[in-house]
């Protein structure tokens, strides 16, 4: 049976844990607020690229049935583990994706963002995954979406009919939801020449 002492002590270690706790809550409040600020200053930046290639749609339910004959679907995900599943959703969402596909008559391959994601992936379709990066550094700006796209085309991803974007949408600390963009070749002659609006 625990001694007085004892039970003092176990008192004491857990006060101070629920001290630990409570201060690492505040790191994270003060980060989440940041990067939402961030999200918030992005979205504009972001919004004239659904007028090139049609706004993102949610995962869930998707035929696929739009995407070409061959297509590069491209996961975003971390290269840490985060709880409530923000990383295997992802991987589900891309298993789900290449089955129908498949299915359809289809090719498709893969290039991970992420070290979570290269290491479910793997484990699923080896054979489908041509480029994987790791420590990625958050939080994302313009410098780091240009590295990973000229790796992408490094990789070759401009031989594909179509690029697919699979990622988490924020919506608050606890939900989000899969959505996929797709991006075609900006080709096009006349009235469907790309970017015909804008003079640089």
């Amino acid at each position: 049976m625990a001694t007085e002492k004892q039970i003092w002590n176990q008192i004491q270690s857990t006060k101070n844990i629920q001290k630990i706790t409570s201060s690492m809550k505040m790191v994270s409040a003060a980060k989440l607020k940041g990067d939402e600020g961030r999200r918030m200053t992005a979205i504009s930046f972001n919004n004239w690229a659904d007028a090139l290639n049609g706004p993102p749609q949610v995962v869930e339910d998707a035929t696929f049935e739009e995407l070409p004959q061959r297509s590069l679907i491209v996961t975003l995900q971390s290269d840490k583990g985060l709880c409530g599943g923000i990383n295997s959703f992802i991987t589900k969402s891309v298993k789900n994706c290449v089955a129908a596909l498949q299915k359809q008559g289809k090719e498709a391959d893969i290039a991970v963002i992420g070290d979570k994601g290269r290491g479910q992936l793997r484990r699923a379709y080896p054979e489908l995954i041509q480029v994987s990066m790791t420590e990625v550094m958050s939080p994302g700006n313009f410098t780091l979406a240009s590295a990973l796209a000229s790796e992408l085309i490094a990789a070759g991803a401009g031989d594909y009919d179509a690029v697919v974007l699979m990622y988490n949408s924020f919506k608050n600390a606890a939900t989000y939801t899969q959505m996929y963009k797709v991006i075609k070749p900006f080709s096009g002659e006349g009235e469907d020449e790309p970017l015909l609006a804008y003079e640089f």
